[in-house]
């Protein structure tokens, strides 16, 4: 099974992106980061992470726009992604879908959440 060792956290918030980079560092994962969709397609690009946590809510591009760039272009069709939303409702969860993520998960985020959704996308390589 592939494993997943660098993963791309896309948020504006300086604190989600530290926690989420904290965290992961902590499951041994080496981490890329982007403020936003426009700044994470380039850092996606050069640091080429096998899965990406990305943040619905930011400027100039938001998570849900860069999902479906994503997911439309050849190179990262297959890319595992979770998006991340202080929303849970169901609605919002489906747009995240929709839009071409594998995986929603609400914030604030821990470590065990974390590393199940990184055992998810690792199981995404097997199919």
């Amino acid at each position: 099974m592939p494993k997943i060792t660098t993963v791309c956290v896309v948020d504006d918030a300086n604190a989600m992106q530290k926690l989420g980079t904290k965290l992961l560092q902590s499951l041994g994962k080496e981490v890329c980061t982007a403020r936003n969709g426009f700044e994470a397609l380039r850092v996606i690009q050069v640091g080429s992470p096998d899965a990406c946590f990305i943040d619905i809510e930011m400027p100039e591009m938001n998570g849900l726009q860069l999902v479906s760039i994503l997911r439309n272009s050849k190179q990262y069709s297959t890319l595992p992604i979770a998006v991340l939303s202080g929303n849970s409702s169901p609605f919002d969860r489906q747009k995240g879908l929709l839009a071409g993520a594998d995986f929603y998960l609400t914030k604030p985020f821990t470590k065990e959440t974390l590393s199940k959704a990184l055992t998810d996308m690792e199981a995404l390589y097997e199919e």
